[in-house]
Parts: structure tokens; C-alpha cells; sequence
């Protein structure tokens, strides 16, 4: 008996806590869901950046229950209530929402012209218009039900649905589909919208960011996607084994379309992926290493130390191969240890200095909110005008990475916008494309060495050869690359004279094909 009275208790124990811990993911989970309502779908991190909420920020949080004992309170959402949401009381009724107008009670973010079953309750449906969904309004307490554009859609003027923003939704062909940035009301509105034209050839606008991406380069794309244009002309991320995307496919386990000319898919350490969707290196590509005898991306670190990056110049000296080197990144120097750091950072030297030149550490001479000129020799508060030209202030340089480069205090000059959010302005032209290793200026537009550029399908622009005395010459007016076809691609034309683009006066041949069946291992076939 003694046993058996035993056994029920611990039986009778281990339900009970079965039953906590069911009871805590509920109410964990009611508390999330409440969280995502009161910030209309979206999750705010820190107040800079706004991401949606996934499945897996809600099994994040229930796992984070299960192993962490925390005695606090959780508080259900709103409309759990049965005093202010009648559904409430029903079976699964934190599920439910209360509709006064036809008094019936209706399934949480479900969408229009879609019914249910659930136990004993009438039939459940949303009684939103097309493409809406019923939520609890925001700003209301919770406890009121609205039909609003679910979580990605905007609210099209033109035909009163919610569509799916950055297509091409309602629009005429050709524009995408865009958020009105702080709506008034409860609804979300979108509208029509051209593309952004951009500067340099083969490249293509992203409306999400605002940025241009040279086509067929990964850009903002997942993994195993690459940036290219639908049939109305927008932007997509996209991969096939057909058509011009079927060139960069990889029909290996991993799949999915790659650049030529980086790591790819590729597991093997010194390959590239290569035209012919194969993974290997060779001693005449340009980013081949020959101490190591291995392949490395231009651009990236490769085989350097810190600070230095894999890159060819814009000078090469008559047939000499052309190879990548070592050298140090923009706004980097090279210090006595053979590591680049970045001026005006804490660099090589002691805490509370910084690095103003190749051998030089100083006490960083501003004070907290302040930032360092070095031609004036002073240091200007954040969001002044300081040095800079009208309509411009102050601000911290934003292309510099804190956790590679370190704290920076170094001092730029830029719009107002990037502070307040409102008014343009026009920011000053810097001319240091030449200046820059590894880029070109061409018709007064900045390219980078061996990408497509100004050149026709199958070409790169790469350095073009100049004789050892030109060095010496004023060389300003004529241009330092030429148009040459990618390693494993075949010149169209028959013939074979250089001609000169007349857009650009830019040396090219004309177009390249790309290889069917073809190894860059192997150059003879």
C-alpha cells in the first residue's frame, strides 16, 4: 500500500508539472503574440533596426522557458479577457476575437473568405474583405477588432487589396509596388513606383534598400540566388538551370546559381567557381596567389594580414602577368609589425590613443561626442556644421567597422538627412577614383577592375598594359583598362582589331560567348 500510495504520488506530481509547464508556453505564448500585435507584426531591436517575427523567435522564447525557472508574472494579451472580449470564455477563445457588428465570434489574424470549424462554436470566418485579416486594432488596448493588409502587403488606392510590397502587385509594368513610410491611420498604404536609373551598365536598382547590384552578382540574395529581372523588368532574386542564370548553376549536392570568380560553392580551400560551373584555380587568372599556388576572391582578404586586401592595380608594366597583390585597405596604413590598421583608431597603440600615421600614436585630443579633423587639426561636435560645406554637418563615419577596424575618431562631413531623416542635400563630389587601387575612371564614372563595367556581355575590365617610360608621361587623358573576354569565354567576332566604343573610348572587340563544355584546367579544348 505503502508502495502504491507512493507511486500515484509521484504519478500525481509529474502531471502537475506537466501541467506548469503547459500552462507556462501558453501563457508565454499569448504574451508573444501580444508583443507582436502591439507592434503591428514587427519586432523592434534596440529601436535602430526592425525585423518581422518568425516562428522561430516564438521557439526561441518557449525554449528559453523550459530551462530557465523565472518567478515573475506573465500577463495575457488583451483580448483574453472575458470581461472585454466575450469570446474569451469560449474553448481555445484566446484564439478568438469579437465582431460587433454581426456579434459573433471569429478566429484571430484570419484571413477573408476563409471558414473553420471548432468544436462547438458556429462556423468561424473572417469577416475582413479580400486579402485582409482580422487583428486587434493598435492603440486600442487590444480588445477591439479591426481587418487591416497583413504583414508584408500594403493597401493599393488603385484597387482597395492588399498586395505584396516590392512587386509589381497593381502597378503598370515596369513599377514596383512600395510602403507610404508613416501612414496616418490604421492602414498601411502603398503606391507605385520606377525603378531608380543607375549610373553604371549591367547594374540593377533594389527598390528594399535603394541600392544598385551589378546583374547576376549575389548582392542582396540568399545563398544560392543571384540578383537578375523578371518579365516586368523588377528586380528578383532568382536561380534556374536554364537561360543566362543556367551559367551559374552548380549541379553539384549544394546546388543553387554562384559568381564566377568566387568561392561559391566551392568546399576546397584555393578554388574559385569558374564559367563551366566547375570549381578550380589557375596560374593565369588574375587571383591566382603564386606563393601558395591557390585561387582567392578579389577584394577580400585572400592570403594578406590584417588590414590588407586582395586586389589587382590599375598599373600594370608591359607583359607582365597580371596577378593580385597584397595591400592595404583604403584609409589604412602600413604599420612596422606588416598588419594595416585604420587612421585616426586605436590601431597598434596604447588605450587612449590613436594611430595618425605609419609610425606615429597620439592621445586621442577630443572629448566624448567629438570627432577629429585632421586637415584642421580640431575636433567638432556631432550634428554641427563644424567645417563643413552648407547644408552638411558633422557625423561618424559610417563606413568604418567598429568590431574589424575599431572605434574610429575620425570625422566626416555629410547630409543633414542622416541625423533628422528629412530634407536632401547634395554631397560633394570626391574625386579619388584613380587614386583608389584596384578602380578606373571612365567617361566620369568610377569602375572596378575586373567586373563587367562599361564592356558587353562576356568581357571584364581589366589593366591595361603600359610601356615602363609612359609611367613617367602625363597619361590623365587616356584610359588605364580595357574590355577583354573572361577566362573561359571566346571572342564572337572574326575580327580580331581592337576598335574603340564610341561611348566611352574604352578598348574592347566586341562580345565574348560563354563556354558550353568547357575546363579552365584545361585551355586546350
Amino acid at each position: 500500500k505503502w508502495a502504491e500510495s507512493k507511486e500515484k504520488k509521484e504519478e500525481s506530481v509529474f502531471a502537475f508539472n506537466l501541467q506548469q509547464l503547459y500552462d507556462t508556453y501558453i501563457k508565454t505564448f499569448l504574451f508573444y503574440m501580444h508583443v507582436v500585435i502591439s507592434n503591428q507584426g514587427q519586432c523592434h531591436c534596440h529601436s535602430e533596426t526592425v525585423k518581422v517575427c518568425t516562428l522561430r523567435d516564438v521557439l526561441v522564447i518557449l525554449w528559453f522557458t523550459s530551462i530557465v525557472h523565472v518567478k515573475s508574472a506573465i500577463m495575457p494579451p488583451p483580448w483574453a479577457d472575458p470581461s472585454s472580449n466575450p469570446c474569451a470564455a469560449q474553448p481555445r477563445g484566446w484564439q478568438l476575437l469579437f465582431w460587433p457588428p454581426d456579434g459573433k465570434c471569429y478566429k484571430i489574424f484570419q484571413a477573408g473568405a476563409a471558414f473553420l470549424f471548432i468544436k462547438s462554436l458556429e462556423i468561424i470566418g473572417a469577416p475582413c474583405p479580400e486579402t485582409m485579416e482580422l487583428g486587434p486594432a493598435a492603440g486600442r488596448g487590444g480588445t477591439v477588432a479591426e481587418c487591416r493588409c497583413p504583414p508584408g502587403t500594403a493597401q493599393s488606392p488603385r484597387d482597395a487589396l492588399c498586395h505584396k510590397i516590392y512587386t509589381r502587385a497593381s502597378c503598370p509594368k515596369g513599377q514596383f509596388f512600395a510602403p507610404v513610410p508613416k501612414t496616418s491611420g490604421k492602414s498601411r498604404w502603398g503606391v507605385c513606383h520606377d525603378p531608380e536609373q543607375c549610373t553604371e551598365k549591367g547594374e540593377i536598382y533594389w527598390p528594399r534598400d535603394g541600392k544598385c547590384y551589378p546583374k547576376f552578382s549575389k548582392g542582396p540574395c540568399p545563398k544560392g540566388e543571384l540578383l537578375t529581372v523578371d518579365e516586368d523588368g523588377l528586380a528578383i532574386c532568382s536561380c534556374s538551370t536554364n537561360g543566362e542564370l543556367g551559367r551559374y548553376h552548380w549541379a553539384g549536392s549544394i546546388g543553387g546559381c554562384h559568381e564566377h570568380y568566387t568561392k561559391g560553392p566551392c568546399t576546397e580551400l584555393g578554388e574559385l567557381f569558374l564559367p563551366g560551373g566547375i570549381c578550380g584555380c589557375h596560374s593565369k587568372l588574375p587571383h591566382y596567389h603564386e606563393p601558395t599556388g591557390m585561387c582567392y576572391q578579389l577584394g577580400g582578404i585572400g592570403p594578406c594580414l590584417q588590414g590588407h586586401q586582395f586586389i589587382v592595380t590599375n598599373t600594370v608594366i608591359n607583359d607582365e602577368i597580371i596577378r593580385a597583390k597584397c595591400i592595404c585597405k583604403p584609409g589604412h596604413v602600413l604599420y612596422e609589425n606588416g598588419f594595416c590598421y585604420r587612421l585616426y583608431t586605436k590601431g597598434p597603440c596604447e588605450n587612449a590613443y590613436m594611430l595618425i600615421n605609419s609610425t606615429t600614436c597620439i592621445p586621442v585630443p577630443c572629448k566624448r561626442g567629438r570627432l577629429y579633423f585632421p586637415q584642421e587639426k580640431t575636433c567638432y561636435k556631432i550634428g554641427t556644421k563644424g567645417p563643413c560645406p552648407n547644408g552638411q554637418v558633422v557625423l561618424y563615419d559610417y563606413n568604418i567597422r567598429p568590431s574589424v577596424d575599431g572605434i574610429s575618431y575620425n570625422g566626416v562631413c555629410g547630409c543633414k538627412n542622416v541625423l533628422t531623416n528629412s530634407e536632401k542635400c547634395s554631397e560633394e563630389v570626391n574625386d579619388s577614383c584613380e587614386s583608389t587601387p584596384g578602380m578606373v575612371e571612365i567617361n566620369k564614372t568610377c569602375y572596378k577592375l575586373y567586373t563587367q563595367g562599361p564592356c558587353t556581355a562576356g568581357e571584364w575590365l581589366v589593366a591595361k598594359r603600359m610601356p615602363k617610360q609612359s609611367l613617367w608621361e602625363n597619361e590623365k587623358s587616356e584610359t588605364r583598362a580595357r574590355c577583354e573576354c573572361r577566362p573561359g569565354y571566346k571572342r564572337i567576332t572574326e575580327n580580331s582589331q581592337i576598335v574603340e566604343l564610341e561611348s566611352n573610348s574604352l578598348l574592347s572587340m566586341g562580345g565574348c560567348q560563354p563556354p558550353t563544355v568547357y575546363s579552365i584546367l584545361n585551355p586546350t579544348v
